[in-house]
């Protein structure tokens, strides 16, 4: 386990030298997680979902001939009931998952929690981001951390969705009832 935390623009160089998004170019890709939030630590993978709007098992054969020489570990899986394709390798030591199933990704639980997130994070005073990942740091995946830090009750994962939903100004008043301030306009 390295104790170094990748930069954001170096993993964005690793992701290009790999040319990932060129050999995932038909299926949508969409970096989300926690690097591209700037809320991640040494154990941080880089995540992309996918859509497979092809079918699953032509995904499945996609990623095993463009990730081959990488030495992916392409699975069928099941996620939260629904049946999906993740690879699984690294670049540079930092750990990938690429992930896809056949509906859109502007659907796929992960980039609506990442959507609800970054949009958080714009509008909260950076203190929120150090909070984050201090959360982070002590065992919390990213969206339970969120929910903490903002005071949510619920399912973590549910909650986060609901996040998607409101405009700037009823989000700013749960950041602002969780004790943060809210960024000054630009």
């Amino acid at each position: 386990m390295s104790e170094t935390i990748p930069d954001i623009e170096t993993v964005r160089a690793l992701m290009m030298e790999a040319r990932l998004f060129h050999r995932l170019r038909d299926f949508d890709p969409r970096w989300v997680g926690s690097i591209p939030l700037n809320i991640h630590g040494p154990d941080a993978d880089i995540d992309i979902a996918c859509t497979a709007a092809g079918g699953l098992p032509a995904f499945k054969a996609h990623l095993e001939a463009e990730l081959a020489d990488f030495g992916a570990d392409v699975t069928e899986n099941i996620h939260a009931g629904e049946a999906s394709v993740i690879a699984r390798m690294t670049l540079d030591g930092i750990p990938v998952e690429i992930f896809g199933r056949t509906r859109p990704v502007e659907a796929h639980e992960s980039y609506v929690h990442w959507l609800a997130e970054d949009r958080i994070l714009r509008l909260a005073e950076d203190r929120l981001r150090r909070d984050i990942r201090t959360l982070k740091r002590g065992g919390l995946k990213t969206e339970p951390a969120f929910a903490k830090a903002l005071g949510l009750g619920g399912d973590p994962y549910v909650e986060m969705l609901k996040l998607a939903s409101p405009g700037d100004k009823a989000l700013g008043r749960i950041i602002q009832s969780a004790g943060y301030e809210l960024k000054a306009a630009d």
